[in-house]
C-alpha cells in the first residue's frame, strides 16, 4: 500500500487568494448591487480559515502559532502603517496623534489607515477560542459559536434602533469580542472541509464544479431577489437573521466545490501558474495592511469619487499595488515579521502557507 501523501489542492489555495482579493475589492468602495459581495466575502475568508483547522494541537503551541503568523506582523504593520501616516500628515500634529491613538487600541474607532486590521487580530482570537474549546467536543463548540452569533445580531439590533449606544463585542479592545460570533464561521469552513472534500474525490470533477457553481448562482440570485440584508462583521451585524449566514454558508460551498476541481485541475496542469500561487497564497497577511494604505492615498489624491471609472482604478491600482509589494515583503528577511512567514527566496519554492 502507498503510503504517499495526496497532491496539494493547488484550487484551494488559489480561492484563498481569491478570498484576499474580494476583501481588496470590498474595501474600494461601493458599486451596484455590492451586496452580492458583502454578503459572503469577509465570511468566506473566516471559513477558509477554519478550513485549515488542525485538530489535536495544543493550546499552548496554538497560542505560539497565532502569535508568530498574525499578532507580530500586526505588530510590525502597526509601526509600519504609523510611520507612514506621520509622513504623510506631517504638520498636522493634533491629526496625526488621533490617528496613532486611535489606530493601536483599535475597537469601533480605530483610524482609517488600520483599515482591514481588525480581523486579524479577530481571526488570532477566534482560533485561540476554537483551539481552547476543543476539549470540551462538538455540542460546547458548536453551542458558544451559534450564542456569540446570535448575541451578536440581537446587539447589533438594539445599536440599530438606537436603544443601545455601541456594540460590546465591537467595544473591545482591537475587536476581541467579535471573535465569538467569527468562531461559527471557522467551524462551517471545517465542516465544509470534512463533508465537501470526500465529495471532491469521489464525484466527477464536472459534476462536482456544476453544482458549486449552482450553489453560488441560487445563493446570489436569492440575496438580490428577497434583498437580503449583507454582513457587516466589524459592526458585529450578520446581517438578515439565519438568512444572511446560510447564503454565505452557500455561496463559499460554491466556490470551494468550483476551485477543487475545475480550478485544480487546470492549475496542475501549469507548472509556472502553480509555482505563482504558492507563493501568492502567503501574502495574504501583507496584502491585508498594504491594499488599506494603498486606498487611503488614493482617496486623498483624487480618486476618491463614487463613479465606476474611479472605482475601477482605485480596484485595479490596490490589487497590483498590494500584491507586488507583498511579494517583495516575502522575498526579503521583513516576510518573518511583516507576513509571518519564511523568507521565500525564489519563486520556484514550494511552501505551505503560514501567514493567515
Amino acid at each position: 500500500m502507498s503510503s504517499t501523501r495526496p497532491a496539494r489542492n493547488i484550487g484551494i489555495d488559489l480561492l484563498r487568494v481569491f478570498s484576499i482579493t474580494m476583501v481588496v475589492v470590498g474595501h474600494a468602495g461601493p458599486f451596484p448591487h455590492d451586496t452580492l459581495l458583502t454578503i459572503w466575502r469577509m465570511p468566506l475568508f473566516f471559513m477558509l480559515s477554519g478550513f485549515f483547522f488542525t485538530p489535536g494541537r495544543p493550546l499552548r503551541i496554538e497560542i505560539t502559532k497565532r502569535w508568530d503568523s498574525l499578532i507580530v506582523p500586526y505588530l510590525g504593520w502597526s509601526v509600519v502603517i504609523s510611520v507612514w501616516l506621520i509622513v504623510m500628515l506631517w504638520g498636522q500634529d493634533q491629526v496625526i496623534l488621533e490617528h496613532l491613538t486611535t489606530g493601536w487600541a483599535g475597537g469601533p474607532n480605530q483610524s482609517i489607515f488600520w483599515m482591514a486590521a481588525w480581523f486579524i487580530t479577530t481571526l488570532a482570537a477566534a482560533t485561540i477560542l476554537r483551539r481552547f474549546l476543543e476539549c470540551f467536543g462538538p455540542i460546547v463548540v458548536w453551542s458558544v459559536a451559534v450564542g456569540g452569533l446570535a448575541v451578536s445580531n440581537y446587539w447589533a439590533m438594539l445599536v440599530s434602533d438606537g436603544n443601545l449606544a455601541s456594540h460590546p463585542l465591537v467595544n473591545t479592545p482591537l475587536r476581541l469580542g467579535l471573535a465569538l460570533p467569527v468562531l461559527f464561521y471557522l467551524l462551517c469552513g471545517e465542516a465544509m472541509r470534512k463533508v465537501l472534500m470526500p465529495l471532491v474525490l469521489r464525484y466527477s470533477a464536472n459534476a462536482v464544479a456544476a453544482s458549486g457553481l449552482l450553489l453560488i448562482i441560487a445563493g446570489l440570485f436569492t440575496t438580490w431577489r428577497f434583498d437580503i440584508q449583507a454582513h457587516y462583521i466589524q459592526s458585529g451585524d450578520f446581517g438578515t437573521l439565519g438568512l444572511t449566514p446560510l447564503i454565505a454558508i452557500v455561496v463559499t460551498a460554491g466556490f470551494i466545490l468550483v476551485f477543487a476541481t475545475w480550478v485544480n485541475h487546470t492549475l496542475h496542469k501549469l507548472p509556472i501558474a502553480r509555482a505563482a500561487v504558492s507563493r501568492l497564497v502567503r501574502t495574504g497577511t501583507p496584502v491585508v495592511f498594504i491594499h488599506g494604505l494603498v486606498l487611503v492615498w488614493m482617496y486623498q489624491n483624487g480618486f476618491g469619487e463614487d463613479s465606476i471609472q474611479d472605482y475601477a482604478v482605485r480596484v485595479s491600482v490596490a490589487i497590483l499595488v498590494s500584491f507586488t509589494l507583498a511579494l517583495l515583503v516575502n522575498s526579503t528577511p521583513a516576510a518573518r515579521l511583516l507576513a509571518g512567514t519564511d523568507q521565500e527566496p525564489n519563486v520556484f519554492r514550494h511552501r505551505r502557507d503560514e501567514g493567515f
